[in-house]
């Protein structure tokens, strides 16, 4: 095969594999882990079943790829704002700003839906939660030592920065699940609401 005809190859299958993401997560976040069906997927795909199967054997594979898409893209938006120059407040701040602006809104907005099924929906899949955990401690690796920066220079509050870091991730994955059953509530969140959980009395 020509390096032409690999590269087309290449694109085409990235294209499935977009479309076919695409499609489970609208699927899933609009019908839940369990009442979700590999045919649903197929037929809102527009692919024939068969291929969706080609890419993914099972409900559970495609499921457990939707939920590394979320954790890449989270990890992804962790990364960036941890990159950015300023105090660790600052960093903090810009997070906030950046999930406010684009989290809540469009394709971003199911992977927290579809990472609050896997948390409660996918107890069954063998290893998920184990695998949710060990990259998870990727989000409390990055933020955390932010946390502590912040309790230091005393721009956050005092208390544990592991509990104050789950409290903040909380407070994003419950306000997403509400802007999933009223999306005009999306428009109303400020950074400042997810800031406030951990900005000190005193600032």
């Amino acid at each position: 095969m020509s390096p032409r005809g690999h590269k087309q190859n290449e694109q085409m299958r990235a294209e499935t594999l977009q479309k076919i993401t695409d499609a489970a997560m609208q699927v899933f976040a609009g019908h839940g882990y369990h009442g979700t069906t590999m045919k649903q997927i197929a037929k809102a795909t527009g692919l024939s079943h068969g291929l969706v199967y080609y890419y993914f054997p099972s409900k559970e594979d495609l499921f457990r790829h939707l939920v590394d898409v979320a954790l890449d893209a989270s990890n992804a938006t962790l990364a960036m704002a941890d990159d950015v120059q300023g105090t660790a407040w600052e960093k903090l701040e810009h997070l906030s700003a950046v999930i406010v602006r684009e989290a809540f809104k469009g394709t971003a907005s199911l992977y927290f839906i579809v990472m609050i099924q896997a948390m409660t929906q996918g107890k069954s899949i063998e290893g998920l939660m184990d695998h949710i955990q060990q990259r998870s401690a990727v989000h409390y690796g990055t933020l955390v030592p932010l946390v502590m920066q912040a309790q230091e220079s005393g721009d956050a509050t005092a208390g544990d920065p592991v509990v104050l870091t789950a409290t903040y991730f909380a407070l994003v994955q419950g306000l997403a699940l509400l802007v999933s059953q009223e999306p005009e509530m999306a428009d109303k969140i400020t950074p400042e609401m997810l800031t406030n959980v951990l900005r000190s009395q005193g600032r």
